[in-house]
């Protein structure tokens, strides 16, 4: 299914996400890059006024990012609209594949849809001043309605390939790229840690030189496993991997046929296994 098939309210929440992430991301590199960018300068140690009057600006600059991080926190909007777009995707592949409890018939599950939807919204009231976006868009799309009303080997082959193999591949190639994003980082926190214990070895040996840049790689090693630390790649690599395989065993279990009952049960135990991992975004946004 379409990104633009899910409801209005999912896509609201699923731009909130991106840019809030983008957001958090831009001013955390900003801050770090000002911040060795001002201990660059001090390396110099020149007497010009108009050097100390850039730092003291440079500086300013990172405070400013400082300020921003900590009053605005788009990363806890990040987590939020997280949270919110895949609990609600979560909603919607029940009520397209009319498992409980949506399978009644399109009359009620339409309303009762609306009104989970209206929960999720107000078990996140700070985001909803937020949500600007899709405004006038449908929350049931004609997408999700012609879904609901093929049969029970349709819906379920549906299913089977664009939510659990998606959800499948998604996570083990998430998993796979924390991995990698893990060794990378730790051999740069290495690699600048090695460079500022030369350095500071290095002044023992050449006293009088003018220039020791031990501070600058102190600093970006700091920015360093600060990027690891929001990051999270090997909780969340822990955490893809985990899914990625217990997702590998919900899809054994979608091979033979099934009856609405059997198949309304499978889709639940399918997303309840999904959820458990988005709850992990609900935490972050709290811790």
């Amino acid at each position: 299914m379409k990104h633009t098939d899910y409801p209005a309210l999912y896509q609201s929440a699923s731009d909130l996400t991106q840019k809030s992430q983008d957001a958090f991301f831009r001013a955390f590199v900003a801050h770090m890059g000002l911040l060795a960018g001002a201990t660059a300068i001090s390396i110099f140690n020149s007497p010009e006024p108009e050097v100390a009057i850039f730092q003291a600006m440079i500086l300013l600059g990172a405070l400013g990012c400082a300020i921003y991080l900590f009053s605005a926190r788009p990363d806890r909007h990040w987590y939020s609209g997280r949270a919110v777009t895949e609990s609600i995707k979560t909603i919607t592949w029940r009520y397209i594949s009319r498992a409980e409890p949506f399978n009644n018939s399109d009359a009620i599950d339409s309303h009762q849809f609306g009104l989970i939807l209206r929960a999720i919204v107000e078990q996140n009231k700070e985001l909803v001043g937020l949500l600007t976006t899709h405004l006038d868009e449908a929350q049931i799309s004609n997408e999700m309605q012609t879904l609901r009303q093929n049969s029970v080997v349709h819906r379920l082959d549906y299913y089977r390939e664009h939510r659990i193999v998606d959800q499948q591949s998604w996570y083990a190639k998430k998993a796979s790229n924390n991995r990698r994003m893990v060794n990378k980082s730790f051999f740069l926190l290495m690699l600048t840690i090695g460079l500022a214990i030369f350095f500071s070895i290095a002044k023992v040996r050449y006293p009088t030189a003018l220039y020791w840049p031990t501070d600058f790689f102190v600093t970006v090693a700091a920015g360093v496993l600060s990027w690891i630390q929001a990051k999270r790649y090997q909780e969340l690599s822990v955490s893809y991997s985990l899914t990625a395989h217990e997702i590998s065993l919900i899809r054994q279990q979608a091979g033979g046929p099934m009856s609405d009952a059997e198949f309304s049960k499978f889709v639940g135990d399918s997303e309840n296994a999904f959820s458990r991992e988005h709850t992990q975004w609900v935490a972050r946004k709290d811790s």
